[in-house]
């Protein structure tokens, strides 16, 4: 059994991927934005699986200082994680402040899981064989970065566009904490979800769904980067579904990059 702690556990991919650890018996940690609202769906969770071992804490990552009580909360009550999946996120179409008052696709997609990353790593090294998995997709393919307008502040909004970006940054992030970690027993890969149903659109406006896979089709990609023996020991790898993704950016590998994009993110998150 493993402990495995999974961001946006409450619905689309990510409910997937906490009810597949579930049935295969693992200890499960996720992320609520309301922990009251939540325990009807634990329960549902608990009686579909028959695994009670399932842990919903609130936290929300429009606010660095949630961010880290919740890590302070998930520090207190395990010893140690052995994968932790970064798999919540927002799709923003208009422009939106957080509570700490940054552009909300940044925010959420790449600097709160950074800082709880951060924050968790000693419970990871604790393991003594852990795994970090970095939901990405593949909008970062549009190669879209501004180092100089990160939040997008200085020129017309532009939804799609700090989307893709921030899907760029999972990337660079998750290159540089290779980096960071060469000497831990932690490994670090990215996932592609696939193009699947989820509320993620639901501010893009209507579309049809007609031959789309659902979120269950999505979590494949992130329960094989977490679970599967074929990848113990590898980092580095960009995965969809259970094999590598060829569709990987060049840019994406770019190490100055992703070294510029630390710096400028630790701007945001130190404090």
């Amino acid at each position: 059994m493993k402990t495995i702690l999974v961001t946006g556990g409450t619905s689309g991919i990510g409910l997937e991927i906490v009810k597949s650890l579930l049935r295969a018996g693992h200890c499960v940690v996720s992320t609520t934005r309301n922990a009251a609202r939540s325990v009807e769906l634990a329960q549902k969770l608990v009686n579909e699986t028959k695994n009670s071992n399932l842990h919903f804490l609130e936290v929300d990552f429009a606010d660095f200082s949630s961010v880290r009580l919740y890590a302070e909360r998930v520090k207190k009550q395990f010893d140690s994680i052995d994968v932790l999946v970064n798999n919540a996120g927002t799709w923003e179409m208009t422009f939106k402040e957080t509570k700490d008052g940054i552009e909300t696709n940044l925010q959420i997609n790449h600097l709160s899981p950074m800082l709880l990353t951060l924050e968790l790593l000693t419970l990871l090294e604790a393991s003594g064989d852990a795994r970090i998995v970095n939901t990405s997709s593949g909008a970062h393919r549009r190669n879209i970065y501004d180092f100089e307008d990160m939040e997008w502040r200085n020129k017309p909004y532009d939804g799609v566009a700090t989307y893709s970006q921030s899907k760029l940054f999972n990337l660079w992030f998750s290159l540089q904490l290779i980096k960071m970690l060469e000497d831990k027993n932690i490994t670090v890969n990215s996932v592609h979800p696939g193009y699947v149903k989820t509320e993620l659109f639901n501010k893009m406006g209507s579309r049809t769904w007609d031959g789309v896979p659902d979120a269950a089709d999505g979590a494949r990609s992130a329960l094989f980067a977490a679970l599967s023996n074929d990848l113990q020991g590898k980092s580095g790898l960009y995965l969809y579904h259970e094999s590598i993704d060829p569709a990987l950016s060049a840019i994406a590998n770019d190490s100055e990059l992703a070294e510029k994009l630390w710096r400028s993110s630790l701007k945001y998150i130190t404090f």
